[in-house]
């Protein structure tokens, strides 16, 4: 045993690691993968200490270099102790930069990164009835009730969505912090936040039965639980943008700023939440980047999965993959007609609990990956790996989010000329269930990278025309294979220029 800071982690973690969340490879069709629990465990969540360990030991240092792209984030390593400069060197080596608490107790470890050549990224999280909580006199903001009235006491906490004065103070705050980091001389290079607070979730109930509130919301608005959702949305959208993004663009011009769930949504393709209910329409806002979500979460199984689905891992398969690339997509195909020069940061995980007490299938490694390598062709610039340990059990599960998201990432930055300047070519959803060839690309003028991957069975081909009248029938010799393309202008045909089986 190893003794480290407040516990022990046990010197046979690699073997650990090597059994805790399923294979890499194909399964029988009958065998199902469920979550692993290590069977050594910490006995404690991992420190910060802990998982510079755990990946200088269990990650492999990318082979190809990462350039001026952004680095992977992980939510398991945010934390505003300063790392050494052998650790960050260690961590850039693997494509993975620390994530830093939004807080001026970070501006040493921010020094540092930078100092290193590290990008500054900052992280916060909120929820509840956060910032409008901030103005102390809820009667100022909160629903009020008459006495006589029975209600959910937690209504009595929520928030008048129009009521904005904690909102003006959360912008303040902003400031003050990120103006800390300025006169210290660090530049942040971006800011990744968390914020699933009211009016997000807002409650219709709650306003249409309170007075006070309904004399802030339009009368449209309260007459239709549907119409108010989408109100709320929206306005949690921008409100977002004028109290968060604006004022952190005041400080940094270049930040990049994002939220959990900001996005391009239409009524052609709308972004669909783990229940298939659809966000309302968006548009642009001061976000200088998009975070849709790409979880192997239960809840959308538990919501989703039908009875008639064959329950063998195959299909357990392509069920997640449905879920994984079906926000990312739909986000992308809408920024490419309203605005395709904005980002794509993903938050992405193969396996999300929810409902812990539920025993519910997981995504298969094998198929996590190739998954991972079409999101990358569907226009993203970036990951954020969510790979929290809930329980000590499951820290071989958190690095495994951490080792297929980097191996990927090694594996795409071969064609980065593509990742920064390609234009995706297949924005179609597959289907919950769906045999046949699910595939992906990415265009760059008269070239473009092709990933085909065989849902079930691996036979035939598939004809795809990825210039206007210039169609190719593409054989992949194994399940998955990548194809670069050529085209000839004059003669109008398409050309295979590398085929490379993985």
């Amino acid at each position: 045993m190893v003794h480290s800071g407040t516990g022990f982690i046990p010197a046979t973690i690699g073997l650990v690691l090597l059994l805790f969340s399923g294979t890499l490879g194909p399964l029988h069709a009958g065998e199902l993968l469920y979550p692993q629990k290590d069977p050594a465990p910490t006995g404690r969540k991992p420190n910060q200490s802990d998982w510079i360990k755990l990946i200088r030991e269990h990650i492999s240092p990318l082979t190809q270099e990462r350039g001026k792209r952004w680095p992977l984030v992980s939510f398991a390593l945010i934390g505003s102790e300063p790392f050494t400069d052998d650790d960050l060197q260690m961590l850039s080596a693997r494509g993975i930069a620390p994530f830093l608490p939004l807080s001026s107790d970070s501006i040493p470890a921010a020094r540092r990164l930078q100092s290193s050549g590290v990008p500054v990224i900052l992280f916060d999280g909120r929820n509840g009835s956060w910032p409008y909580s901030l103005e102390s006199d809820s009667n100022n903001w909160a629903y009020q009730y008459p006495a006589d009235l029975k209600v959910n006491p937690q209504w009595l906490e929520m928030p008048v969505p129009t009521l904005f004065r904690g909102w003006a103070v959360a912008a303040g705050q902003l400031r003050n912090t990120l103006k800390l980091f300025r006169r210290e001389g660090i530049t942040v290079d971006a800011i990744w936040l968390d914020y699933e607070n009211e009016p997000s979730q807002a409650d219709y109930y709650a306003a249409i039965l309170s007075p006070f509130g309904r004399t802030f919301l339009p009368e449209k608005v309260l007459r239709d639980e549907k119409i108010f959702r989408h109100y709320c949305r929206q306005l949690w959208s921008q409100l977002l943008s004028s109290y968060i993004a604006g004022p952190a663009r005041e400080i940094f011009p270049n930040v990049s700023i994002t939220n959990w769930i900001v996005t391009f949504s239409s009524t052609e393709l709308p972004v669909l939440g783990w229940q298939n209910e659809p966000h309302p329409p968006s548009g642009s806002t001061l976000f200088t980047t998009t975070n849709p979500v790409a979880y192997g979460i239960d809840t959308a199984f538990l919501a989703l999965w039908k009875s008639s689905f064959p329950l063998d891992q195959e299909h357990v398969d392509q069920f997640y993959t449905h879920i994984l690339l079906r926000q990312v997509t739909a986000d992308s195909f809408n920024r490419q007609k309203q605005a395709p020069y904005l980002d794509a940061v993903p938050w992405v995980a193969r396996w999300v609990a929810d409902h812990p007490e539920r025993k519910v299938p997981v995504m298969s490694r094998e198929r996590y990956r190739e998954t991972l390598r079409h999101l990358w062709m569907r226009g993203i610039s970036g990951m954020q790996v969510f790979n929290p340990v809930n329980k000590p059990e499951h820290v071989g599960m958190a690095v495994a989010e951490l080792q297929d998201a980097v191996a990927v990432y090694d594996e795409m930055l071969v064609y980065k000329n593509f990742l920064e300047k390609g234009v995706p070519m297949q924005l179609t959803i597959p289907e919950m269930q769906a045999d046949g060839l699910l595939w992906s690309g990415l265009q760059l003028q008269n070239e473009a990278i092709v990933r085909m991957f065989w849902q079930g069975q691996h036979i035939g081909s598939l004809t795809i025309e990825p210039w206007p009248e210039s169609r190719i029938t593409l054989s992949p010799p194994t399940r998955g294979t990548t194809f670069h393309l050529r085209f000839n202008k004059e003669e109008k045909t398409v050309q295979i220029v590398s085929i490379k089986p993985s």
